[in-house]
């Protein structure tokens, strides 16, 4: 598959067609740069040198002509990647999270006053005291 975007910001083709376990080249500008591992689930192309991108797509098509299992290697890594970090399940997990985080901060901000206080205060205690201690003061240049 070849996604040649200019710019991609997620890259749902370009996980579709892994999913399916064909050899995908994509744009680099974007998402597909961080779902494809160059070389390895897929190759990376920038859309604004097409020379290259030729260049690579038919060095791929050459080396699936000496060695029939390329193809095959670069699709199992495809499917690969995809199953490390692009299923559904990982997504809802991820979606789930940031809810409770959501959820968290949202609770934290319905406390009442003393309560946000106290977190307020536990939290200075435990992770700024000793940043703010080496904040320097500002100094006043009019007086």
């Amino acid at each position: 598959m070849l996604q040649p975007a200019l710019y991609e910001a997620f890259g749902l083709t370009v996980v579709e067609a892994m999913t399916c376990g064909l050899p995908t080249f994509a744009t680099l500008h974007g998402g597909p740069a961080e779902i494809i591992e160059h070389g390895i689930s897929g190759f990376h192309i920038d859309p604004y040198h097409p020379d290259q991108a030729a260049t690579l797509m038919a060095d791929f098509f050459e080396k699936c002509k000496q060695d029939p299992n390329h193809w095959v290697k670069i699709s199992d890594r495809g499917l690969q990647r995809i199953y490390e970090k692009y299923t559904w399940k990982i997504y809802s997990e991820r979606l789930m999270t940031l809810a409770g985080v959501y959820g968290f901060w949202k609770y934290v901000s319905k406390l009442e006053r003393r309560e946000t206080r106290r977190y307020l205060e536990m939290f200075y205690i435990l992770k700024l005291r000793e940043l703010v201690k080496s904040v320097p003061l500002a100094v006043d240049e009019a007086h």
